[in-house]
């Protein structure tokens, strides 16, 4: 991955005038001295992983820029921050980065939602945490304002651990009847149930 991000750099330079390159006044700039003390740290801090040459994180930026003022008006206390993946290939590779921009929400430290790809203010708000209220808002329901769960390895290895149980009482290498597999599989259920945020 880190070596497609290099290609893509060099092939799309950052642009001079407008550009992601610039640092944003409300938005925290990280790199890896404030990384950890910034991010993994207990709260809501909302990532953008971006490249300055890519022209949705160029698109995405004002916005960016305006999401901080927009969530402390409505008092949501989520910390928005950005990091540079082209410069900092590594967290790119470490958080799995493969498109721009990447948006993330860390809860007291650990990921727990991405998505990819540019959106508009209002989408940002909700994955950012903030909930409309009022009589209208029941009917609108927050749909479309999803994000994707981020599994810790943890989980990962646990759903890897139930689906290699349940390959091997199929092949016959280990006794089980149709109540244990469907233990695993409702085991696996319950550990997807929640696939958005």
């Amino acid at each position: 991955a880190g070596a497609g991000l290099a290609l893509a750099a060099a092939a799309f330079p950052a642009r001079a005038i407008g550009g992601a390159a610039v640092g944003l006044p409300d938005v925290v700039e990280l790199t890896p001295d404030n990384f950890a003390k910034q991010v993994e740290v207990p709260g809501t801090t909302f990532v953008e992983f971006y490249a300055p040459w890519c022209p949705f994180c160029q698109r995405l930026e004002p916005i960016w820029n305006e999401l901080p003022n927009r969530l402390k008006e409505k008092g949501v206390d989520t910390k928005i921050a950005r990091m540079n993946v082209d410069t900092y290939v590594d967290y790119g590779e470490r958080f799995g980065v493969t498109g721009f921009p990447t948006l993330m929400l860390f809860k007291d430290g650990r990921p727990v939602g991405q998505k990819t790809g540019l959106t508009d203010m209002n989408t940002l708000m909700k994955y950012a945490g903030y909930r409309e209220s009022g009589p209208l808002a029941a009917l609108a329901g927050g749909a479309g304002a999803e994000m994707n769960l981020v599994l810790s390895g943890e989980q990962v290895q646990s759903a890897a651990d139930e689906l290699n149980e349940l390959r091997r009482m199929i092949n016959g290498e280990v006794d089980g009847d149709k109540a244990s597999a469907l233990a695993h599989i409702d085991a696996l259920e319950r550990l997807f149930a929640k696939r958005a945020l």
